[in-house]
């Protein structure tokens, strides 16, 4: 990936009631394998961030305790980490760490943006549907705020990436995400798809109002050749061309919720690109976006893309 010299990595370090351990979460596992492979390509430097939630009273306390008669868990979770950058050093990974306190998802865009790195990876969790819409989850909170590109890696689903499909609306955002897909596909030799969900919005009314079959087919039709045409214009402006393993494009009839993950599953895609405006507010709350809206049911790992004029509200 062109411009990543430095990742940071989110670290859970919870495991049962124990606050700090160095047996993590598969989730979190998948996250440091995958920025191995994102390393490897690169050469980028690996910060790895572990977020401690721990209530202010346990954290007074640890801060109290000057002669460290009790193993804190910071103590922990620094032995941890430590193993880890150790670890990496033998696969040929330059590592560090960082400790905070707080929410996972406010401390590490914190970090993001005070340490300027260039992609966030995290892994995530299967959450129940109720907990998921209230509540969102680390991954989903760093979609919609954290201004730089977020890398989020599923246990169970990491694999070695030859496959990466990038869907385009055709927006801003999509557009980056697209010149993210290609950057990846030349960084990490792949196929690269690109997909584009066409609707047809203007069908039902035209139903409605009596129009003929004929006339409805002819507009499916110019919708369709627009769209075409719309995926190569964008296209063309990336080096698409100096791909190993070459592009394949595809107009496919639906909503981006229904055929994208259906598209994942039956080209055992590896890595989604997808561009996200990262809504705020309410709107945001109630109906997220893409990105956020199919994260629990694609199969493989996902690289959301901010605009170039997104602000972070942690800014």
């Amino acid at each position: 990936m062109q411009g990543v010299s430095k990742i940071l990595v989110g670290m859970d370090l919870h495991h049962g009631d124990r606050i700090a351990t160095d047996d993590w979460r598969s989730s979190t596992q998948a996250a440091v394998d995958e920025a191995v492979i994102v390393a490897g390509a690169t050469g980028a430097e690996v910060t790895l961030c572990g977020v401690l939630e721990v209530s202010e009273h346990a954290h007074h306390l640890i801060a109290l305790d000057e002669k460290h008669l009790l193993r804190t868990v910071e103590d922990v979770a620094k032995a941890a980490l430590d193993k880890l950058v150790q670890s990496l050093a033998g696969r040929g990974v330059k590592a560090s760490y960082v400790i905070a306190f707080g929410s996972p998802w406010e401390e590490l865009t914190r970090e993001a943006i005070a340490g300027r790195h260039d992609l966030v990876m995290v892994g995530t969790r299967s959450r129940g549907t109720a907990t998921r819409m209230l509540f969102g989850s680390t991954a989903q909170k760093l979609i919609r705020f954290c201004p730089k590109p977020v890398w989020i890696a599923k246990p169970g689903e990491v694999r070695e990436i030859r496959e990466i499909l990038v869907a385009t609306d055709f927006s801003q955002a999509a557009f980056a995400a697209m010149q993210a897909a290609v950057s990846v596909a030349q960084a990490i030799p792949s196929k690269l798809f690109v997909v584009h969900a066409l609707e047809f919005p203007m069908e039902s009314y035209f139903r409605t109002a009596g129009v003929n079959e004929e006339d409805i087919e002819k507009y499916r039709t110019r919708m369709t050749d627009e769209a075409r045409e719309h995926l190569q214009s964008h296209l063309q402006q990336t080096d698409c061309r100096t791909l190993k393993y070459g592009v394949k494009t595809e107009v496919l009839e639906g909503t981006p919720d229904a055929v994208v993950p259906k598209y994942v599953a039956d080209n055992e895609v590896d890595l989604l690109v997808i561009g996200t405006q990262g809504r705020s507010g309410i709107s945001g709350m109630l109906l997220g976006n893409t990105a956020e809206r199919i994260l629990p049911f694609v199969h493989c790992s996902l690289l959301t893309i901010k605009p170039a004029d997104f602000v972070s509200p942690l800014h």
